[in-house]
């Protein structure tokens, strides 16, 4: 994710062809978190917000794929296609899902534990004189 958001600062910096080689080293990093996340997938007792966020790991790594190859005859002209820009925002967006995906068990246990369920009676208030 940081190699993605990285490509964004270059591109406005106008370094095109630095953006376009991390583009490429991100390429490696989201196979592996993909192959990682597939290997939950296979576990019958994979959780289903981990499925979803194996999922979306295809979608990142074919975002940053087409961004990749728009950029790749354009980069000895020095310009970026608006095309392949909206191709790494659109990554960036699906890393920001994935993240509240994967933070969605923990938020429901703070949630849990915030709100009193309705089958427990409050505790007893100690009175002293």
């Amino acid at each position: 994710m940081a190699l993605v958001l990285l490509v964004t600062v270059t591109d406005a910096a106008g370094a095109s062809t630095l953006s376009f080689y991390l583009l490429l080293a991100a390429v490696p990093s989201i196979v592996v978190a993909g192959l990682a996340a597939l290997e939950e997938l296979v576990q019958p007792a994979a959780l289903p917000h981990r499925r979803a966020v194996g999922m979306l790991h295809v979608v990142t790594l074919l975002l940053v794929l087409v961004s990749a190859a728009l950029r790749a005859p354009l980069r000895a002209e020095g310009s970026v296609p608006q095309a392949a820009v909206s191709a790494v925002i659109a990554c960036l967006v699906v890393f920001a899902v994935q993240a509240l995906i994967g933070a969605t068990p923990a938020i429901r246990r703070l949630l849990a534990r915030a709100t009193p369920r309705p089958d427990q009676q409050p505790a007893p208030e100690i009175v002293s004189r």
